[in-house]
């Protein structure tokens, strides 16, 4: 009878074990780059931990990140600001995050890089050049341009890509449109009017539509990938200003500085699901305990889609945001400024 009695006990014990060792390997992990604008510096965190692996001064005006596909190799372009003029990429190798970064010149001609989007291959990257209206595709080991596309539209700022890396999407804020690039050809197959000063862009994985931030109509705008045709306006935001979609294709999370708020839709529905209230907060580093507004504005998540992590450029922080519960579970202290944002799943040795 003992024995008998014994059963649910230990099952008991083995239930817990399991969950509390399903909670722990749950917990995010990985590595994110932050770009700090303010502070023309890039800060490389170890998210589990929290702890700042690396702060390295960089070029005046750091923006986007991309992380190449096998984690280890992240990528700033040098946009510049009202002070200076940027043409070049940062290159950080993240098996030594302490290293100082490699430069890419990218020439007088192709001033104003901004958005960025790794090839499948892990050595090819696309980069939108804002001044010259175009996208160029780069060998990051020869530092040879391969092909120059121009889109003929002002501003073209972002970029976003097909998870097979077929097809690529800018937004041009000036010429209030969408170009469409077909990658393997190297050619620009469509330009489509969407609205005044969209800005944010990310195409699903699976390249069926692409979603597009509207930073003054206060929309969404979902286009089919293939014609350019609006087909749901989403609305509820004060500006959609980034927007990051999971790998299963089923959950796009949209920053919105202009309502202090991130908010997380389904795709399926074009509704959005949860929206999550970022409060007023000091800046990172304590010098000044003056709460303001954060600013939640780069977003970036993580390869098996459990976690977004957006930056909160006015008080130097990143938050990490638990996508199935809806809710910011930490924040990563990064530099000021903090605007654009990489994940990596690699975790460098900090020995």
């Amino acid at each position: 009878m003992a024995s008998r009695r014994a059963l649910p006990v230990a099952a008991a014990f083995f239930t817990a074990t399991l969950t509390a060792t399903s909670a722990l390997s749950a917990q995010p992990r990985g590595t994110i780059v932050a770009s700090n604008m303010d502070a023309h510096s890039v800060t490389i965190v170890d998210v589990a931990s929290a702890k700042n692996l690396a702060t390295i001064p960089v070029r005046e005006g750091p923006h986007e990140v991309a992380i190449s596909p096998d984690g280890k190799q992240a990528v700033v372009a040098i946009y510049g600001n009202r002070n200076s003029v940027g043409s070049s990429l940062a290159v950080f190798d993240l098996t030594k995050p302490t290293a100082e970064p490699r430069y890419i010149e990218l020439g007088a001609g192709n001033q104003r890089p901004h958005g960025l989007a790794y090839l499948p291959d892990g050595k090819n990257l696309l980069i939108t050049g804002e001044r010259a209206q175009r996208v160029l595709l780069m060998n990051l080991d020869t530092q040879a341009i391969d092909s120059s596309m121009s889109t003929g539209q002002a501003t073209t700022h972002m970029v976003s890509l097909t998870a097979n890396g077929g097809h690529a999407y800018t937004t041009n804020i000036a010429a209030m449109s969408v170009s469409a690039i077909d990658v393997k050809t190297r050619k620009v197959t469509g330009t489509w009017p969407v609205g005044a000063r969209i800005e944010g862009v990310a195409v699903m994985p699976d390249g069926k539509e692409v979603w597009v931030g509207g930073n003054e109509s206060h929309l969404v705008y979902a286009l089919d990938a293939a014609t350019g045709a609006v087909t749901h306006r989403i609305e509820g935001f004060g500006m959609a200003y980034r927007i990051g979609i999971t790998p299963n294709n089923r959950t796009a999370i949209i920053s919105d500085p202009g309502s202090e708020k991130i908010h997380i839709a389904d795709v399926a529905t074009h509704t959005i699901r949860k929206t999550i209230d970022i409060p007023a907060q000091a800046p990172a580093g304590g010098a000044d305990a003056t709460a303001r507004p954060a600013s939640p504005q780069g977003v970036t998540i993580s390869r098996d889609g459990n976690y977004a992590f957006v930056t909160l450029k006015a008080v130097a922080k990143v938050a990490v945001v638990d996508i199935a519960r809806g809710e910011v579970v930490k924040t990563l202290t990064v530099g000021a400024g903090s605007d654009g944002v990489g994940y990596s799943p690699f975790i460098p040795s900090t020995k």
